[in-house]
């Protein structure tokens, strides 16, 4: 049985986005890992709310090397809010 044409662009559309968000949550996972790791605990938690209202898979990587090289959470929040 052979699937219809838009049933075929349906199917890829569903897989890009699956792939999308398992690429959004594994980015936004490693950019949590590196702020806990650099930081206090508590205080990162008062950004988690604002980092997985992100879904800009672009700017959340942009994120994680601005947190590899923040010196400061400060520094860092300064970069997630501007």
């Amino acid at each position: 049985m052979q699937e219809s044409a838009v049933f075929q662009r349906q199917r890829e559309k569903f897989i890009e986005q699956g792939i999308a968000q398992g690429t959004k949550e594994a980015t936004l996972k490693s950019l949590m890992t590196v702020l806990n790791a650099k930081f206090h605990m508590e205080a990162v938690r008062a950004l988690t709310p604002a980092l997985k209202n992100i879904d800009d898979l672009q700017r959340l990587e942009q994120l994680l090397l601005t947190a590899v090289n923040a010196k400061t959470l400060d520094a860092f929040a300064e970069a997630l809010f501007e």
